[in-house]
C-alpha cells in the first residue's frame, strides 16, 4: 500500500505489527485471519486457508457445488469490502471495532444476500444455501 503513497505511514492500523500489504490486511494478520477462520473454516473444509493467492486460486478453480461456491465467493467478498472498511475507518481515527462485531456484520451481509435470493431466479440452484452458512459459520 504504501508504494502507491509514499507519504503515509505503512503500519497495520489493525494489528500494528507489519507493513501493510493485501496479503497480510486481508487474512494473514491476527485480527483478520480469526475473522475469516470463524467465518469460513467450517465451509471451506480441507481448502481453508489465510494465504491470498490460495483462497483465490480455490475460488476460481473450485470444483464444489454450486451452493458451497456461491457461499465462499460472497462470504470473500463480503470479508474483502467490510475489512478494507474497517481498515479505513481506523486509519481515519474511529476506534477499531472488535472481531465479533467484524464477524456479525459480514454474516449478517451473506444472510441478507441468500434471503434476496428468494425471488431471484438462482432461487432453486441455492434452495438450501441458508441452512449451509449458518451450519459452517462459527459463533
Amino acid at each position: 500500500m504504501a508504494v502507491w503513497n509514499v507519504g503515509i505511514d505503512g503500519s497495520r492500523v489493525l494489528c500494528n505489527q507489519h507493513l501493510e500489504t493485501r496479503d497480510h490486511l486481508f487474512f494473514s494478520c491476527s485480527y483478520t485471519s480469526m475473522v475469516w477462520r470463524k467465518l469460513v473454516q467450517n465451509l471451506y473444509r480441507a481448502h481453508f486457508s489465510t494465504d491470498w493467492s490460495t483462497i483465490v486460486e480455490f475460488l476460481s478453480q473450485s470444483r464444489d457445488d454450486r451452493e458451497t461456491l456461491f457461499l465462499a465467493r460472497y462470504a470473500f467478498q463480503a470479508a474483502i469490502h467490510t475489512l478494507w472498511r474497517e481498515r479505513n475507518a481506523c486509519k481515519h481515527g474511529e476506534t477499531p471495532s472488535s472481531q465479533g462485531t467484524i464477524i456479525k456484520f459480514i454474516d449478517k451481509a451473506v444472510r441478507n444476500r441468500l434471503m434476496s435470493l428468494r425471488r431471484d431466479h438462482h432461487a432453486r440452484a441455492l434452495r438450501g444455501a441458508y441452512q449451509t452458512w449458518i451450519g459452517a459459520v462459527q459463533a
